[in-house]
């Protein structure tokens, strides 16, 4: 029995550039003889509208997520909004996005001809998602909750992925990898350091003068950055990297190795794995997963969800 395949496509991707590729791609799609439909998404939101909709109906077998981490993101959040079920359709992604990645750490193709193969011919397999319950800054007792695939951070990440968001709306077609790299050199010298207390199995960390705390299910984030090497979507275990008591010049030398993940064994840098983490900033931090940017918050709780979500790669 052939996969139905719903595509929820994000066209303003990439400075909508991701319209143009889907463009490109459909009449390959629709030469493969895939049974599929897709949608556009027009707002923020409707990819999570679009997939919780779908979910435990039955109608697909495989949604796929057309756009960046963020779009996946919200795909994911829309497929767990009422919990794991084992009616869930399977997952994947055809990046077209700024970032997209989660699908380095998945090594999902970017290639149309070798995803339609791999859709084809590659079962779903388990993995693991992150979520993250979090204290909203200046709103009492308001606890937010989000999924997340590939990784989050508080501090300098989230404030570089708001300024890669906003650049996209004017400076879409330039490379994601570069926009990344320009804002991360750019906020190294401006982003001011700030303390936090970081929960772990009873255990206690605090992190002085730190400009990032990242959580992490797969290796990269930020365009292309390997935070986290050895992380795996598939051992229900997070992984926390975070800088500590890095004068600028330390920061600088932290970021010429983390390209390449040699920065875990920096004196200055905390790594740290566990199945959760409760970190509490001592001033409110802005907050992103996967690249979509939820505000400042206080106060974080992150979780494993093992084996929540069904993926073809």
């Amino acid at each position: 029995m052939k996969r139905k395949i719903l595509f929820i496509v994000n066209p303003a991707s990439r400075g909508g550039e991701s319209k143009e590729r889907w463009e490109e791609m459909l009449p390959i799609i629709e030469a493969s003889g895939m049974a599929f439909d897709y949608e556009y998404t027009t707002a923020p939101g409707d990819a999570i509208r679009m997939a919780s909709k779908v979910r435990g109906t039955g109608a697909y077998h495989v949604v796929v997520s057309v756009g960046g981490d963020g779009t996946a993101n919200e795909v994911v959040n829309g497929l767990l909004s009422s919990g794991y079920s084992e009616n869930l359709p399977a997952f994947t992604i055809l990046p077209s996005g700024t970032g997209s990645d989660s699908v380095r750490t998945l090594g999902i193709t970017k290639d149309i001809h070798d995803f339609l193969k791999m859709l084809d011919f590659h079962e779903a397999k388990e993995i693991d998602v992150g979520v993250v319950n979090y204290k909203k800054f200046g709103e009492e007792n308001e606890i937010g909750q989000r999924y997340f695939l590939n990784a989050c951070d508080l501090g300098i990440g989230a404030t570089v992925a708001n300024t890669v968001n906003n650049m996209n709306k004017d400076d879409g077609k330039k490379n994601g990898k570069g926009k990344y790299f320009r804002s991360i050199m750019n906020q190294v010298f401006k982003f001011k350091a700030f303390n936090a207390l970081v929960q772990q199995n009873g255990d206690e960390i605090r992190l002085e003068k730190t400009v990032i705390i990242a959580i992490c299910n797969g290796m990269f984030f930020g365009g292309g950055v390997k935070v986290s090497p050895i992380s795996r979507m598939d051992d229900g275990i997070l992984e926390l990297v975070a800088s500590k008591n890095a004068s600028k010049i330390g920061l600088l030398d932290i970021v010429s190795k983390i390209y390449t993940g040699s920065h875990v064994d920096h004196p200055k840098v905390q790594f740290q794995r566990s199945e959760s983490f409760k970190v509490k900033l001592e001033k409110p931090q802005l907050l992103e997963t996967d690249g979509e940017v939820l505000g400042k918050v206080i106060e974080a709780d992150f979780n494993v969800e093992v084996g929540a979500l069904k993926v073809i790669c």
